[in-house]
């Protein structure tokens, strides 16, 4: 969990890169879920595209509000204050990117409902970039997903190579 705390660069399928700052690992590992009454949280992850070097950057994520769907494993993004969020981050130029959940394991692995969900928000949605993010954040890990909107395929996406604690030339 201690890499959570610092922006962690992921390689993308186009060969790009995506910056996920520590907010957005901050936020989620409020939520982990540490004991058998923790339920499922999530929401929407937001960033930008930058226009010179069509790398990406995540930099927040909404967290649970009363009016969602929680249990020990189902959430589901219900709240009108989770587009009220969305609204305030296109004001500051941060666009919705996907959405993030936890799961009660230590590695997260998507279950068939994740998978479902995901290929249905490749389908309907439409994010600031060429791709969508789904990220599942587990007790020890957090594992990330793209689907790329040009060809429907969702892959994971893992972190860059570093070389004595600095990220290899990218």
């Amino acid at each position: 969990m201690e890499t959570w705390k610092q922006c962690v660069k992921m390689k993308l399928p186009n060969g790009k890169v995506v910056d996920i700052l520590a907010d957005v690992f901050s936020e989620m590992t409020k939520w982990i879920q540490t004991n058998a009454e923790s339920p499922e949280s999530g929401g929407y992850t937001v960033g930008y595209k930058h226009s010179e070097t069509d790398n990406i950057t995540l930099e927040n994520v909404s967290h649970p509000f009363p009016m969602d769907v929680k249990s020990r494993v189902h959430f589901k993004i219900m709240d009108k204050s989770h587009k009220r969020y969305l609204y305030q981050a296109e004001k500051g130029k941060s666009y919705y990117m996907g959405v993030w959940h936890t799961h009660p394991q230590a590695i997260p692995e998507p279950s068939i409902i994740d998978w479902n969900d995901w290929y249905g928000t490749l389908e309907c949605d439409r994010t600031a970039c060429d791709y969508v993010f789904f990220l599942i954040a587990g007790t020890e890990a957090v594992r990330v997903w793209v689907g790329d909107f040009k060809n429907n395929k969702i892959t994971e996406i893992f972190e860059c190579e570093k070389e004595g604690g600095l990220y290899k030339n990218i």
